[in-house]
């Protein structure tokens, strides 16, 4: 693995951190713990032990904690908890921040990882994006539209009505993403923790075995190896998202969802339907767009500078000339239009869901759900329909107990239950 965090610190100096940051954090631990091991708060903090023996044995100077026992014959094996002095300064460090984890690291070395793993720095090959795009039919000159908007790392838009895959293929483009890239669990600014790790949306990469043989020390695990993030928000996306967001009632911050995409995609789902205005959006993210900068503010005012090293992907069912003026317009570069299916493109559909839900496909009841539930162009045909249209086949099967197959007469069933809006032409 070519990707590994730093080495870790061998002491409190090399974290970087002021121990009016790290004792509030241990102080914080053993509030919630009571008693806790050595070993346990190594876990808890990252930190290796020879620091948070140093740490602990700070606070038993200031008579804020205490060993309990424990298994002294053991590394690490020493029990601590809180004094009353110690549990009085813990509870005042809740009250001004609820952060409770991992130590974090200096905003500075975030930035410069982040700068080192950036995804300007990525090579798109050509191959490797069709595969990504490889389980869903799209015509050839789309694909290519699409690979030239990826492989430019610029923001694009991907639009065109609803049901046609545009979700799809915008997740589907995040498998494109090679390689992977190490995040704090949190950053420090002016003595706040910001949290960064999102474990809904950052998936772990486990280091392999003998890391520590190979690199000849032990790493850093304030940090974690993740694959190349994609983050996917849709219409529930609030204005206080783009923002650090401070949780009044627990006291902690949490990093914005462009800040958590950092180094890799982020798709804007449902573009133009959000709950905030989607020029409000790019009024927003005009400098981050241009500059690869974004600022944040926290609560005492002082603002924070952090990079934008993101490929937006925006997703709408709206018309681009629906959604922004020109000159918010040209901040997208590519637009890329998802057709619905013509009648070869819709066939291979029904075939590959017909496949995947064990109905034999056939011929001639393909051409009779697209000659009647589609006839004479009083229908649009849409991605989505042959996957729906063959499971609500699949649904009836299992319920009758009857065979599933693909007939005129299970097209009929099938259709006259999913096309409620409108009249069905029936066959001959």
């Amino acid at each position: 693995m070519s990707t590994l965090p730093p080495r870790a610190p061998v002491n409190l100096q090399e974290t970087g951190l002021d121990i009016g940051i790290l004792a509030p954090l241990v102080l914080k631990i053993l509030y919630y713990t009571s008693h806790i091991s050595q070993g346990a708060m190594v876990e808890r903090l990252g930190l290796p032990l020879n620091v948070v023996s140093e740490l602990l044995q700070f606070l038993a100077r200031e008579h804020l904690c205490e060993v309990t026992g424990g298994q002294s014959n053991v590394i690490g094996g020493s029990r601590y908890t809180l004094t009353t002095k110690g549990l009085d300064r813990a509870t005042r460090a809740l009250a001004t921040s609820g952060y409770v984890g991992e130590a974090p690291v200096r905003v500075e070395d975030y930035v410069a990882q982040v700068r080192k793993q950036s995804v300007q720095s990525i090579i798109f090959d050509r191959e490797r994006i069709e595969a990504s795009l490889s389980h869903l039919v799209l015509p050839e000159k789309t694909r290519d539209l699409i690979g030239q908007a990826l492989s430019s790392k610029r923001s694009f838009l991907i639009y065109g009505a609803s049901g046609n895959g545009k979700t799809s293929v915008a997740l589907a483009l995040g498998e494109a993403l090679p390689g992977e890239i190490i995040i704090p669990y949190a950053i420090e600014f002016m003595r706040e923790i910001i949290q960064v790790f999102d474990a809904s949306t950052h998936k772990p990469v486990d280091l392999p075995n003998g890391y520590r043989e190979e690199t000849g020390a032990l790493l850093d695990k304030r940090w974690v190896v993740i694959k190349r993030p994609i983050v996917h928000v849709a219409g529930e996306l609030a204005a206080n998202q783009l923002e650090l967001m401070l949780d009044e009632v627990h006291k902690t911050y949490d990093a914005p969802v462009q800040m958590k995409a950092n180094g890799g995609l982020l798709i804007i789902d449902d573009f133009g339907r959000q709950r905030l205005d989607a020029t409000y959006l790019l009024n927003r993210w005009v400098t981050p767009l241009e500059q690869q900068i974004d600022y944040l503010t926290i609560h005492s005012g002082a603002r924070l500078e952090v990079p934008f090293d993101v490929i937006p992907l925006f997703v709408s069912n709206l018309p681009p000339a629906d959604l922004a003026d020109e000159a918010f317009l040209r901040r997208l570069r590519y637009k890329v239009e998802i057709p619905s299916p013509e009648r070869g493109q819709f066939i291979e559909i029904l075939k590959r869901e017909c496949q995947a839900n064990g109905i034999a496909h056939d011929d001639g009841a393909a051409d009779y759900l697209i000659d009647t539930l589609y006839r004479d162009g009083e229908r649009e045909m849409r991605g989505c329909h042959p996957r729906d249209l063959v499971e609500a086949i699949s649904d009836a099967a299992r319920y009758l107990g009857t065979a599933k197959a693909l007939t005129p007469e299970t097209v009929d069933q099938a259709g006259s239950r999913y096309f409620v809006s409108d009249s069905i032409p029936k066959g001959n």
